[in-house]
């Protein structure tokens, strides 16, 4: 019960205080007494005041104006029965209560409707509840969004002053804390790898290591590894200093983040092996065959339409949103959670379609394990699913066992992500950088040494003499040379022999290179043929002293 009265808030201060004045006198308990407590028979006694204060209760105050003892007591006892109801619910009285009434009268008016004819059984009361408690939640979310951008009191503490109930309660949150800047500075760790990484590729696009290894392949696994490692950010959001909003848009991005960074990166890897086998099985039959980049991308945007269709669903149908779980009255923690059950089903789906793709990868590794890890990175992509499948045993349990500490949850995710992501960038890029320098090493110190220091014959080295040494010797000795060379010739297949192992080195280095020029441009590989050349003529027997095998032999180019 009770009065309220307004002001226009346009008027002079002096008209308010007046105004307050007056509603004060009102209200006041000697004025207020003669409406609610008139003489009987007098006019106030036709105004019907209903008693809004304590001082109003008293009983003898009625029987002293002339009303009946026994009716006066029927009257306020039963006022009091109602004030001592547990039903009780007092008016609500802080800012957007209209709103707030007008949600549960129109929640309840829709449920009397629903229900008219039929017995309401307790799903749908709590159905009924769940939505009208959402609804305002969202209106108390909006107000105190905008209190707390014009740095005004929020909802409830306004409340709270009204009842008279209003304290500084130490209530324990479990907030994320601190250790959200160890995890976001383990993201910018990733991050920055994955861009150098990229950047490496980039810069070095045109040289033979990063040539014969797909350059696309290995920037869409750079940014498979950045998706990844992203999902850390929304995973330290809490309701420190957030929206209701942002909190929930950051709980639905984390499925995002982690399915389609797990899907890019292996997804790349299956498109880059799967391209490396088909070439070196045509080579092998003798097949010529081209496979584009377009053709292996194929199986790539299958996967990544089937996560993105997946998430969607989950997205739009059972989202992820940020709850506070209270554990008693003082204590709480916040959690993303799914609002029904659909979410089972989805995580469900997405975790065997990625599962059924780490283990196509896998297979193709496993095919290619026989090709030169230049071209293919099976022994790494191995050691990858080992280290991931390790990480895994020791980190689900983790997150069970910490599931109510959202600090501990926070760190044991960062851990996880951070591990795989560093595996994946340094088992495939660090092999391909060691080689780039090295080559690019050997290269630079061995090749003006090539031109002087190789030489063509065959037998032990005292036999071998440059064309300047053999102008000293007579004509009958060339002669003789030159018949034994073409002995040799007819019998043996023609070799290679270097004085150095340097200048070996850079030879291979040249073969290599007409290897992956014949492979680029005609699919070809050749490799399988020299090395098959090699080791039939290693199988020749070599007799004789002038005949001993070199000490550094390849085959000459086929």
């Amino acid at each position: 019960g009770g009065w309220s009265g307004a002001v226009n808030g346009n008027i002079s201060d002096e008209k308010k205080k007046l105004a307050m004045e007056f509603l004060t006198f009102s209200a006041s308990k000697e004025q207020s007494s003669k409406l609610v407590i008139p003489q009987v028979g007098s006019r106030e006694a036709d105004a019907g005041y209903d008693p809004y204060r304590l001082s109003h209760m008293n009983e003898e105050d009625y029987v002293k104006q002339g009303f009946d003892r026994e009716t006066t007591d029927a009257y306020l006892g039963t006022i009091k029965e109602g004030l001592l109801s547990p039903n009780l619910v007092v008016d609500i009285r802080f800012p957007e209560a209209t709103k707030m009434m007008s949600i549960l009268d129109t929640a309840v008016i829709n449920h009397l409707n629903e229900t008219k004819g039929v017995t309401a059984t307790d799903q749908m009361r709590r159905d009924i509840v769940k939505d009208a408690t959402a609804e305002m939640k969202k209106v108390i979310s909006e107000y105190d969004s905008r209190a707390h951008m014009e740095k005004s009191e929020k909802i409830l503490p306004q409340y709270q002053k009204l009842r008279g109930v209003y304290g500084e309660l130490n209530e324990d949150k479990n907030l994320i804390g601190d250790v959200r800047w160890i995890g976001y500075a383990l993201g910018f760790v990733i991050i920055a790898m994955a861009l150098l990484f990229s950047g490496w590729v980039a810069i070095n696009r045109k040289h033979r290591v990063v040539r014969i290894s797909q350059p696309i392949f290995l920037h869409l696994i750079c940014l498979g590894v950045l998706v990844l490692s992203s999902a850390i950010f929304p995973l330290g959001i809490d309701d420190t200093d957030s929206t209701e909003q942002g909190r929930n848009a950051a709980c639905a991005s984390i499925p995002w983040l982690v399915s389609l960074g797990f899907s890019l990166v292996f997804s790349a890897l299956f498109s880059k092996l799967w391209r490396i086998n088909r070439v070196f099985a045509a080579a092998a039959s003798l097949k010529r065959v081209v496979v584009t980049e377009k053709d292996v991308l194929k199986p790539f945007a299958v996967l990544m339409t089937l996560n993105f269709v997946i998430l969607l669903s989950w997205t739009l149908v059972d989202p992820m949103v940020f709850e506070r779980v209270y554990t008693d009255e003082l204590t709480s923690y916040g959690r993303c959670m799914p609002q029904g059950s659909a979410w089972k089903g989805f995580i469900a789906t997405l975790a065997i379609l990625n599962f059924i793709a780490l283990i196509i990868v896998n297979v193709q590794a496993y095919h290619a394990r026989s090709i030169n890890d230049e071209l293919s990175e099976s022994k790494y992509i191995g050691l990858v699913t080992l280290s991931m499948f390790q990480i895994f045993i020791v980190g689900v349990p983790l997150l069970v066992i910490v599931y109510n500490d959202p600090s501990a949850y926070f760190f044991v995710w960062c851990g996880i992500i951070f591990i795989i992501c560093t595996t994946i960038l340094l088992l495939i890029f660090v092999p391909k950088i060691v080689r780039w320098k090295s080559k690019s090493t050997n290269q630079s110190a061995t090749a003006s040494k090539f031109s002087t220091n190789t030489k063509w014959s065959h037998g032990n080295n005292a036999s071998h003499a440059s064309a300047h040494s053999q102008q000293e010797c007579d004509t009958p000795t060339m002669n003789r040379a030159a018949s034994s060379a073409n002995e040799v010739k007819s019998k043996y297949v023609k070799q290679v022999t270097f004085a150095d192992k340097e200048s070996e080195l850079v030879y291979r280095e040249k073969l290599d290179e007409i290897i992956d020029l014949v492979m680029e441009e005609h699919k070809i590989d050749i490799a399988s043929i020299i090395l098959k050349i090699k080791r039939a003529d290693e199988a020749v027997p070599v007799t004789g002293e002038d005949d001993a095998q070199p000490e550094s032999t390849v085959v000459e180019s086929a």
